[in-house]
């Protein structure tokens, strides 16, 4: 048995943010930080550094490489989930996207905080956390980037625009970065190992119960327990610990402490379906040459630069996202003599919802994963809208004259229900699941709108799973805000 001050369950981008405000404190407030994150082994240094080569960290050893249920919307596919291991989480292996929450999306989170939170103080929060962030302008353009955002200003149907990112210098960074500040380090621990579950004084949350491969153990936390575990492992511990569906704890054997049903509910994916262009120009090849490497060591420019989906926007009233690769986005990183584009369309408010199953009571057991893909017929109705949007992009544009043809669907697939099957058969996760532990002034929420485990005292939740939505872009931004909301409460709340 061990004992810190604040406990922070998951040092991914909520975590890291958490952890770094609270340990920045100079008066008696501050305290030991311990973050908990199981242990994992690295990936190529080149990789975890080149922009370019963040696919080849799917599937490495930082890459819980999780995957969902058959998906029977799409096929009947299995689709690979890539979640991030290792300090930093996601961010850890994503395409390094600062997508800031709309107007729209800030919004919600008023709504949602039942007015508790406004738009100005949220804006305030995200301003503040951009100055802490310093996301940085792309280094470089491929020339799909370049004509695609020129295209788009002669197509008045929405707004496109460079992709701020996640890097330093043209090198990829992560929110694991802040936690090695002189200021904070010396206050924070890190333990490698995974928590099983919670422990209980009452409604006191005292501290988490451990388990590695010599055992279990227990660490208590004076102050309380924050988790940041992620919409697929924060729910998990959760039910682990008995606060859940009923119906899924008894199954399996865990005694009931807080029957709570939206516990792993509630869960949103951005699904994107992929128009494929080859085109006369541009080819993006996933092999370096040596200007390639000398130009990115010595500037942080060229095309290692790059993030793949270095460009799009919002369109169609925002219901439609694209993202712009210089890649046939199926098959790169396959070396290929041809030159393609990717507009790659997604809904950004769909309107399915899914759910996480506990299979055991056991943390090595992983959960099955139901997304319920494009249940909502609506989902992919609107994805179609975007589809023909793409598709005029490029056709009503001086794209037209760059495109040698649609790779796929192709142009022959033109009706409903062959961009339907298109899109059953080709779309992908956009790896942004979140919602599974919402937050909510409602006595059904999960999280109230101080990010309180409901129920409960000494524990908070603040990460993807307390969303009540999905924004209508890349969440990471919108994530890293509610942390930093979250950290500036506890740290004005507890003394």
């Amino acid at each position: 048995m061990s004992k810190t001050d604040w406990i922070i369950v998951g040092g991914g981008s909520a975590g890291c943010v958490v952890a770094s405000r609270l340990a920045n404190q100079t008066d008696s407030r501050r305290g030991k930080v311990t973050i908990i994150e199981p242990p994992t082994s690295s990936a190529r240094q080149v990789d975890r550094e080149r922009p370019a080569n963040w696919l080849n960290l799917l599937g490495s050893g930082e890459d819980w490489n999780l995957a969902t249920s058959e998906n029977p919307q799409l096929a009947n596919r299995i689709l690979r989930w890539p979640r991030g291991r290792g300090l930093g989480g996601s961010s850890r292996i994503n395409a390094m996207i600062w997508f800031p929450p709309t107007r729209k999306d800030l919004q919600m989170l008023v709504e949602a905080s039942s007015g508790a939170w406004s738009i100005s103080e949220l804006q305030n929060d995200l301003s503040n956390l951009t100055e802490l962030i310093r996301p940085e302008k792309p280094a470089w353009q491929s020339e799909a980037a370049k004509r695609f955002l020129f295209a788009a200003k002669q197509l008045d149907a929405g707004a496109a625009w460079a992709y701020k990112r996640l890097n330093r210098s043209g090198r990829r960074w992560n929110p694991a970065e802040l936690l090695s500040t002189a200021q904070v380090a010396g206050s924070i621990q890190v333990q490698r190992t995974t928590v099983n579950r919670l422990i209980f004084k009452g409604d006191r949350i005292i501290g988490v119960e451990t388990c590695d491969d010599h055992g279990k153990n227990e660490i208590l936390a004076n102050k309380g327990v924050i988790i940041c575990a992620g919409a697929i492992a924060t729910p998990a511990i959760l039910m682990r610990s008995g606060i859940g569906p009923r119906d899924q704890l008894e199954k399996i054997g865990i005694e009931v402490r807080l029957e709570s049903e939206q516990v792993g509910q509630g869960l949103q994916d951005h699904l994107i379906a992929p128009v494929i262009f080859q085109v006369r120009s541009g080819r993006f090849s996933s092999h370096a040459s040596v200007q390639d490497i000398a130009r990115w060591q010595t500037m942080g420019t060229g095309p290692l630069a790059s993030n793949l989906a270095e460009c799009g926007g919002l369109f169609l009233q925002e219901s439609i996202q694209i993202h712009v690769t210089p890649t046939h986005y199926l098959s790169y990183p396959k070396l290929t003599d041809c030159a393609f584009m990717t507009l790659g369309v997604n809904a950004t408010q769909p309107q399915s919802t899914g759910m996480l199953q506990l299979q055991s009571s056991s943390p090595r057991v992983p959960l099955s994963i139901h997304p319920h893909y494009l249940q909502d017929p609506s989902d992919c109705d609107v994805t179609i809208h975007g589809m023909r949007l793409a598709r005029r992009l490029v056709a009503e544009t001086d794209l037209s004259q760059w495109i040698v043809t649609e790779t796929l669907p192709g142009e022959k697939r033109d009706t409903d229900q062959a961009l339907e099957r298109a899109i059953s058969r080709y779309s992908q996760t956009l790896y942004h699941p979140v919602g599974t532990a919402r937050l909510g002034a409602m006595s059904s929420s999960v999280i109230t709108p101080d990010f309180r485990l409901r129920g409960f005292r000494q524990a908070w939740v603040v990460d993807a799973s307390i969303l009540p939505r999905l924004p209508h872009g890349n969440p990471n931004a919108t994530i890293m805000l509610l942390a930093f909301k979250a950290a500036n409460k506890l740290r004005d709340l507890v003394g």
